[in-house]
């Protein structure tokens, strides 16, 4: 492999997502989850699905997946690093295990249901900004003439994703730094990031 060692005086792109960067300056609060490899197992989402809906012990995970016990094991260690999943007490039902540990995920799951009951809200706000980006296109698209992008031939209609994820990125900053939104929480790992999980609607695909 080529040397991929950077001089701190060497000009730097900000990718598309900072997740694609070696760069460890994060753009949004999720990217860090994919940059630093933490999901790059499907085993590990395959265990996080299992535990979605109720805590788990590392054999009922092995004999619902398929996997080896020591296999899961391993998944479990590096998901309890990543603060991915966290131990919680025995559930009350009449299953639990004396020796074994249960995992839940350490994350928000947003379930069909929930989606369901705050779609509506959801959706009036989206309506909302999708008006606000269609009555700036003007504005935006008069802004990119004025730039060097056009003589570069890059036109307006290949920045219209771009500009909105700019937009979309300067107006989260500003809701953090009012405190209207909470800052990315620290983890133990030294990574910072917030993470969920939502079941799909009837209406999608899993």
């Amino acid at each position: 492999m080529g040397d991929v060692s950077s001089n701190s005086d060497e000009p730097r792109l900000r990718l598309a997502c900072s997740c694609a960067s070696a760069s460890d300056l994060m753009s949004d609060p999720w990217a860090a989850i994919p940059h630093d490899g933490k999901l790059n197992d499907g085993a590990k989402e395959r265990i996080l699905n299992a535990l979605a809906r109720q805590p788990r012990t590392i054999s009922q995970l092995a004999g619902l997946l398929g996997i080896s016990a020591p296999a899961v094991h391993r998944h479990v260690t590096d998901l309890l690093a990543s603060e991915l999943i966290a131990e919680v007490v025995a559930p009350d039902d009449g299953c639990r295990s004396g020796v074994e540990r249960y995992y839940q995920p350490g994350f928000p799951i947003v379930r069909a249901a929930d989606r369901a009951a705050l779609q509506p809200v959801l959706a009036e706000l989206a309506d909302a900004m999708a008006e606000a980006f269609r009555a700036q296109r003007p504005a935006l698209a008069a802004a990119v003439a004025a730039t060097t992008l056009p003589d570069r031939g890059t036109a307006f209609a290949s920045l219209r994703h771009y500009l909105y994820a700019t937009a979309t990125r300067l107006a989260r900053a500003r809701l953090e730094a009012a405190g209207e939104l909470p800052a990315w929480p620290a983890h133990a790992d030294g990574s910072r990031w917030i993470w969920w999980a939502e079941e799909p609607l009837e209406t999608e695909a899993p």
